[in-house]
């Protein structure tokens, strides 16, 4: 086990890091439910990055009605940030708490974790270009994919 951490802590020292604390994000973002029959959605979230390389991100999501049933959903997700040297391209892995519902004849919602990855590709300086995939794990688990621009500020 020291072994693992040891070497996680080396890789993570290795990236290049960058004085980005206070950093905010918004994105707007197209979403499709893979394990799902309400399959296509919108959402948006705002991200703050509290710590270097570390973003914290709240999040909706509406999932449009199909079948007399929509869905939501809302979480809050920590992000780590790996800057690729000589690249302004980022990927992360995220985790956190989401709270996810279906609407319609009867409705429900569920506490459950988020678990996924994404890369934010820059457009310009004020401009970027956002892919994330999300695993959620009520209702015997659910995939998302999202497409989206990302507003940095």
């Amino acid at each position: 086990m020291k072994k693992i951490l040891m070497v996680i802590s080396v890789l993570m020292f290795s990236i290049t890091s960058f004085a980005q604390v206070g950093k905010t994000t918004w994105s707007g973002h197209f979403n499709y439910m893979i394990d799902s029959p309400n399959n296509a959605g919108i959402g948006a979230n705002v991200g703050y990055e509290f710590m270097n390389n570390v973003r914290g991100v709240a999040q909706f999501d509406y999932f449009f009605k199909k079948s007399g049933v929509s869905a939501w959903n809302v979480g809050v997700n920590a992000e780590y940030l790996f800057r690729i040297p000589s690249s302004p391209v980022i990927i992360y892995p995220l985790a956190g708490l989401n709270v996810l519902g279906w609407s319609g004849e009867s409705s429900d919602s569920k506490l459950g974790l988020n678990i996924g990855a994404g890369i934010e590709v820059p457009l310009n300086s004020s401009l970027g270009f956002k892919a994330e995939y999300n695993y959620k794990t009520q209702y015997d688990g659910l995939s998302t994919l999202s497409l989206g621009l990302v507003f940095p500020f």
